[in-house]
């Protein structure tokens, strides 16, 4: 079981508010109901009950946690899932991606044959895809390695860090080695959670471990010669030092005439589609995404067939039910930019919370010792 809890906003928004008593709250049950011991370096939990341990125990054991940390540091490549022609994005954005295209393709020439790598050693493409949810970063990604002919490795926080401390740093060395070594596009989601500032005031070894990924990132940046990504909704969250060291798109959720696009994109020629379906009127709902689109258009498309079988065609109504629904959803999760501090009552409730559950693990530990 791992849980970290640290560099918290002093205001959380709602969605930074849910996940925090989210965690505490399973943190806290899974303290109720399992009980587990801090092991002693070189011995298992049963020697520290008292138990022999077999030689096929330990020999299994010693496997199974290899094979752990093995698929923890799993990195894999893959053929780019987007076009150009897909992505429907503004057009500052379309700029700043096509510049980047063309960076790769001068690349040699200004930095070799002009000289540049002497002031620039390691020449890089660090881009930072931030904004709402569901606006296009992660496909923006996979269309940029497709047009450069590149696969792609796709990471995130969770994939980097490790259980087993110490592990994080070498993780990411590994991590941007084989990029360099496949000549891959490197896409790492969930940035904020790596990019943000570096504790302070450190007091656990998994606070230091988290302090010891973040320099290493900047120590894989700096030095890294290929092309990466970033893809955050948090971005104010980074650390000035990785700030300076990355150009920052920011993505938007798209007016109407892009919503239009979007509808027009997205609704297939080869879907059933009635002649009452009014692209120009589905362009006028306002505070959607790409992706709340395309879910609404294939939400609408399941409950034709349902309804109606082979024969049934997607109405307008089915369509603006879809995605008028799809807009309260996202309403009722809290999606929404809004700063709410916590409560008196939910601070003294997650401090009361910790505090017990860090008593009741300092008796097992002292029973164990018994």
């Amino acid at each position: 079981m791992k849980t970290v809890i640290g560099n918290l906003p002093d205001m959380p928004n709602e969605v930074e508010r849910s996940i925090l008593l989210s965690r505490i709250s399973n943190t806290v049950n899974d303290m109720l109901s399992l009980r587990y011991h801090i092991e002693k370096p070189g011995t298992t939990i049963q020697e520290q009950k008292g138990e022999k341990k077999s030689p096929d125990t330990s020999a299994k054991l010693e496997a199974k946690e290899s094979e752990n940390k093995e698929e923890n540091t799993t990195i894999t490549l893959q053929e780019p899932q987007f076009t150009f022609d897909q992505v429907v994005l503004e057009d500052k954005i379309i700029d700043e991606l096509q510049y980047s295209i063309k960076f790769e393709m001068v690349r040699d020439l200004v930095y070799e044959t002009w000289g540049l790598k002497k002031i620039e050693p390691s020449p890089k493409l660090a881009l930072n895809f931030h904004g709402d949810s569901g606006t296009g970063k992660t496909m923006a990604a996979h269309a940029l390695a497709k047009v450069m002919g590149k696969k792609i490795i796709l990471a995130s926080y969770a994939e980097i860090e490790s259980k087993y401390h110490g592990d994080g740093p070498k993780n990411v060395k590994k991590l941007f080695q084989f990029a360099i070594d496949n000549d891959a596009v490197l896409f790492i989601d969930e940035a904020d959670s790596l990019l943000s500032k570096r504790l302070t005031n450190v007091t656990q070894g998994s606070e230091q471990a988290i302090n010891s990924m973040r320099s290493q990132l900047l120590i894989e940046i700096e030095k890294f010669s290929g092309i990466v990504i970033f893809a955050t909704n948090l971005a104010e969250n980074y650390d000035g030092a990785f700030k300076t060291r990355i150009r920052s798109i920011k993505f938007k959720k798209p007016e109407k005439e892009l919503r239009h696009k979007l509808w027009e994109k997205m609704l297939l020629a080869t879907l059933p589609l009635s002649t009452d379906v009014d692209v120009e009127k589905l362009s006028e709902i306002e505070d959607v995404c790409g992706r709340d689109i395309k879910n609404a258009i294939v939400k609408a498309a399941i409950v034709t067939a349902i309804n109606e079988g082979q024969t049934g065609t997607i109405t307008h109504k089915v369509l603006e039910t879809a995605i008028n629904d799809i807009i309260l959803s996202n309403k009722e999760m809290g999606h929404t930019s809004k700063s709410i501090p916590l409560s008196e009552e939910e601070k003294k409730d997650i401090a009361k919370k910790i505090k017990g559950k860090l008593k009741e693990q300092k008796d097992e530990e002292a029973t164990a010792d018994i």
